[in-house]
């Protein structure tokens, strides 16, 4: 793949350096690679932007929000550029990472492997924090 295609299918990192839209970037490429992990990090980063914006009112804890969501916003960038290198990679190899279908008629209904508690206890920790940040900022 040349380098005009990787760019192309890295548009949406672009979206990381954007206030209030740094998590539609994960969003987007979480729905397109079918990745449910990337989908609800996208969400993460979008939730104190969203909170932000029905508590405008409150300076103290907009303050705090904001400032939580800049943090976010800097984390969205560093992880949406190391998953764009990382999906270029997978690009560059699609062959290499492409699953064929094996002569073996037996094995008609394989095992999923399921990894879902992982990326929930991932998900669960950052909603903590998130929590914990919001309850100081009461």
């Amino acid at each position: 793949m040349n380098a005009f295609e990787k760019i192309k299918r890295s548009w949406w990192v672009l979206l990381s350096f954007i206030v209030y839209l740094n998590g539609f970037g994960f969003i987007y490429v979480g729905f397109r690679n079918n990745n449910k992990n990337w989908v609800l990090e996208g969400i993460m980063y979008e939730i104190p932007w969203i909170i932000a914006i029905i508590l405008y009112n409150n300076y103290q804890v907009l303050t705090i929000l904001v400032g939580f969501a800049l943090i976010l916003m800097l984390v969205s960038i560093i992880r949406s550029i190391w998953v764009a290198v990382k999906l270029a990679d997978v690009y560059d190899n699609e062959d290499k990472y492409t699953v064929r279908p094996t002569a073996i008629s037996s094995h008609s209904d394989p095992k999923k492997n399921d990894n879902t508690k992982t990326s929930f206890g991932c998900c669960l920790c950052l909603i903590v924090i998130f929590i914990v940040f919001a309850a100081l900022a009461l």
